[in-house]
């Protein structure tokens, strides 16, 4: 999910757990803690793209980490709490401040550093948990971030160091209607004191909200692919595979991709629907074009991100593989896939490189009316 819903849901987490003890600390420390797994994105700066895309939602979001870092960070914070703040500033601002391309950014982020450990340095802090108290915050606050991200259609490496990811599909990466109210939830709490039988009051209802809608989006998803599966049925289209998923910002619009022998069709049903299913033509697989490619690392890692959902092209430059997962820029089935590759040859060198997407401003703006219209039914 986006960063601010996991920092909603890791100050939710840290309140829920120690907020008696430590009020709005609680929280923040929460909230941080929500945060550290999605640090994995600064490996683009250290790798080529490929590769940190491979590796994004790896390690970072697994139960092996969640466990590791909360010992130490619990360890750390129960030493000298001062320290381990100032010490997580520095890391996450400085490190940004590093691999930033931006002036601006470069001169900002070391004044702002200077800003939080002056603020850090003045505060008074006083804490009376102990250090497996701390744990246990930092551990939950940890570990529900991979498990929110597991919803998505990226999923999450959980269960590393095996090769396994969890994508449940069920929820867009970004979803006002399950990190708005949580997030409002969540304000009104800290708005009380820590005593105060309100504040955790206000915080179990933006868990459970959450969490019942949570548990709609899978009602919905299977809904959703109910219906794909009865029309293809009705329509007597043959399939190996089926993968549903929601269009963005909400769960009422699902989108299929039909894996047949030779290829994959695309189809979108709202709950509001009350015409028939149409799936779009054939999108040709095409996969026996990487033949003379598959002993190459990066399109072996390319193969491997899109667990097999891909199409490959032949252009005058190369080949041209397409990643489908995430489905198309629009909801016309002629709109072009975001994640392409161009995999080329020359003097006997392969290279692989990203073809990034255009964005029309205009063309954006119509997409998303496009799917307000959609969601309202067929």
């Amino acid at each position: 999910m986006d960063s601010l819903t996991q920092i909603v849901l890791g100050a939710s987490v840290g309140e829920a757990v120690l907020g008696k003890k430590l009020g709005n600390r609680a929280m923040l420390w929460g909230a941080i803690a929500g945060t550290i797994p999605d640090l994995d994105v600064f490996i683009k700066f250290f790798t080529d793209e490929i590769t940190s895309t491979e590796l994004h939602r790896g390690v970072s979001h697994s139960l092996f980490f969640s466990v590791l870092m909360a010992v130490f960070l619990g360890w750390l914070v129960n030493k000298n709490e001062k320290l381990a703040l100032g010490l997580l500033v520095v890391s996450v601002f400085g490190l940004a401040t590093i691999v930033s391309p931006f002036t601006f950014i470069q001169f900002l982020f070391p004044v702002l550093i200077l800003g939080l450990l002056w603020l850090i340095y003045k505060t008074n802090i006083k804490s009376t948990a102990t250090s497996y108290e701390w744990g246990k915050l930092f551990f939950w606050s940890l570990v529900t971030h991979p498990l929110l991200d597991a919803n998505t259609t990226w999923g999450t490496q959980f269960f590393w160091p095996f090769d396994y990811r969890l994508a449940f599909k069920n929820i867009f990466v970004v979803d006002p209607l399950y990190t708005i109210p949580f997030m409002i939830f969540v304000t009104i709490a800290m708005c009380y004191k820590r005593a105060n039988p309100k504040r955790a009051k206000f915080n179990k209802i933006g868990l459970i909200v959450s969490s019942v809608y949570m548990l709609w989006s899978f009602v919905s998803k299977g809904i959703g692919y109910y219906q794909f599966h009865q029309e293809l049925k009705q329509q007597e289209i043959k399939y190996v595979d089926l993968e549903t998923k929601p269009t963005p910002f909400n769960t009422i619009l699902w989108n299929a991709q039909v894996e047949t022998e030779t290829g994959f069709k695309m189809g979108y049903y709202s709950l509001f629907d009350t015409k028939p299913i149409g799936f779009s033509k054939e999108y040709t697989k095409n996969h026996h074009l990487l033949d003379q490619y598959k002993e190459v690392k990066a399109v072996q890692q390319l193969i491997k991100i899109s667990t097999g959902m891909y199409l490959v092209e032949e252009v005058k430059e190369g080949l041209v593989f397409t990643d489908i997962r995430f489905g198309q820029m629009g909801l016309k089935f002629d709109d072009k896939f975001p994640w392409m590759y161009l995999i080329s040859e020359k003097d006997g060198v392969v290279s692989v490189d990203k073809i990034d997407p255009e964005f029309d401003r205009i063309k954006m703006g119509a997409i998303f009316s496009n799917l307000a219209d959609r969601i309202k039914g067929n």
